[in-house]
């Protein structure tokens, strides 16, 4: 009981916008973060991704989002979603990151990247360090 407490008061209800095609995947990291006490928003896609955010972007600490989407990749819904706020905090996921698109992320103002598969210790870790 005590570190299921303990766990619920990291999110401090602070909601995290989880983009992911893989449904299981999606359910999976929006369970974990939901255990942790995070309220989660969910997309399957980046255009829902987009939706989401534009209606509830005064509320979403972190967009935490798979780069490999259908309808509109993860890098695009962030652009557009950095159009909407341009202080927007996202985590970007992929297999793999091109040096020099991590390059032009960074300098786009992502704040960090998962390597996928998740390592969802990981996850938990750098949106803890981005929410503060």
């Amino acid at each position: 009981m005590e570190a299921e407490n303990k766990q619920l008061h990291f999110g401090k209800q602070r909601t995290i916008l989880v983009v992911e095609d893989d449904e299981m995947l999606l359910d999976l990291v929006s369970s974990v973060l939901e255990d942790y006490g995070y309220a989660v928003l969910r997309a399957e896609d980046g255009v829902r991704a987009v939706e989401q955010y534009t209606l509830h972007k005064d509320n979403i600490a972190v967009v935490l989002s798979d780069m490999g989407l259908p309808n509109l990749g993860g890098w695009e819904a962030f652009l557009q979603m950095k159009e909407l706020n341009p202080n927007v905090k996202a985590i970007l996921a992929s297999g793999f990151f091109d040096p020099k698109l991590r390059e032009e992320m960074v300098s786009a103002g992502a704040v960090d990247f998962v390597q996928k598969p998740y390592v969802m210790n990981e996850v938990v870790q750098k949106i803890q360090d981005i929410i503060g």
